[in-house]
């Protein structure tokens, strides 16, 4: 007879944080506006949103709240 281990998600993968929690890469910030990273890093950092320090050292990352990068993206206005 075998066991079945339930996973805490649900069993869909890891268990995800919280929204105010979860944090995006500037990489990701870029491909999902379609620029640069050079002109993301430049609109978040006119936005005011202030990037996060993940990790120590070499292993390190740098990423946004993801809070913070949809409520700026919700305040653009948009062009047709």
């Amino acid at each position: 007879m075998t066991t079945t281990k339930h996973k805490p998600d649900g069993g869909e993968g890891k268990p995800q944080p919280p929204e105010e929690l979860r944090h995006i890469s500037l990489k990701s910030v870029a491909e999902l506006l379609d620029t640069s990273r050079s002109s993301a890093r430049r609109w978040l950092r006119e936005a005011g949103i202030r990037p996060v320090s993940v990790g120590r050292g070499r292993k390190g990352a740098i990423r946004f709240r993801m809070d913070d990068v949809r409520e700026w993206l919700k305040s653009l206005k948009h062009v047709e």
